[in-house]
């Protein structure tokens, strides 16, 4: 009971002390920023007590691995001089304006926001190692970086394959299209047009070669002539028998009768 007595007031003290360091580094803070942008020097406080809570949390409960452990113990003891410097340069700055210790020189304030700064710098940078060190996100790194070099040695053996490969290849390859081209050649013989050059074209089969037809000489015929001439004579000698439709007496029938 003596001991949870005793962790508590240290707790309770350490707060106490968090919230008096937090109000004098929020104070030099919002010396830095114009009054329409005071609220931004609580995100700012986010790297000093702030941080000191967050990273000592981290290194207790939610670290793993050696790498993120020894970064949340790192940032632990940066952000614990960060806030000690802020809230000592805000009391000197605050006293020297009083009048009651020397007042800041402009150099020395420089100094102090190019510490801040820096400080804010080394938070952002941790939180992301942080995030990479995970153990479980190095074990992907490990095994991606693994399979990448199965890739490549694949990669590699692929091509020192395709060399032999080629040589085996290339002769047939070139016999076949050396076939192919003399059958398309083959089958235009005769028809007096060029093959078209085409790199898809497939097997074709060659065309009958087409032989021009020599023109025979008729013999000349008397007797032909001389019986279509009579022929034509007779068939003139032939008259059409013209048939005439006339009514009977009793004007319901009809009856044909030849046209003399």
């Amino acid at each position: 009971m003596t001991k949870k007595i005793g962790l508590l007031l240290v707790t309770i003290l350490g707060g106490a002390l968090l919230v008096y360091s937090a109000t004098r580094s929020l104070d030099f803070i919002s010396l830095t920023l114009p009054a329409d942008r005071q609220v931004l020097a609580y995100f700012g406080l986010a790297a000093l007590d702030g941080g000191l809570v967050a990273w000592l949390l981290s290194y207790l409960y939610g670290s793993r691995g050696s790498w993120q452990r020894a970064i949340s113990i790192l940032m632990v003891l940066v952000d614990v001089a960060g806030a000690i410097a802020m809230f000592t340069l805000d009391t000197l700055y605050n006293t020297g304006k009083a009048g009651m210790t020397k007042a800041m020189t402009p150099e020395a304030i420089t100094n102090a926001v190019l510490a801040l700064s820096g400080i804010i710098a080394l938070n952002i940078f941790a939180t992301i190692a942080h995030h990479i060190t995970d153990p479980d996100k190095l074990r992907e790194q490990a095994e991606e970086e693994a399979f990448a070099k199965v890739e490549d040695a694949t990669l590699k053996q692929i091509s020192r394959n395709a060399d032999g490969l080629a040589a085996q290849l290339a002769p047939i390859m070139a016999a076949d299209w050396q076939a192919q081209t003399h059958a398309r050649y083959m089958s235009y013989v005769g028809t007096g047009k060029l093959p078209a050059i085409d790199a898809t074209a497939q097997d074709v089969q060659p065309l009958a070669i087409v032989q021009p037809q020599t023109r025979q000489e008729k013999k000349f015929d008397l007797a032909a002539i001389w019986a279509g001439l009579f022929g034509a004579k007779a068939d003139e000698s032939v008259m059409p028998i013209m048939s005439e439709v006339k009514p009977t007496e009793d004007g319901k029938s009809f009856t044909d009768a030849p046209n003399q």
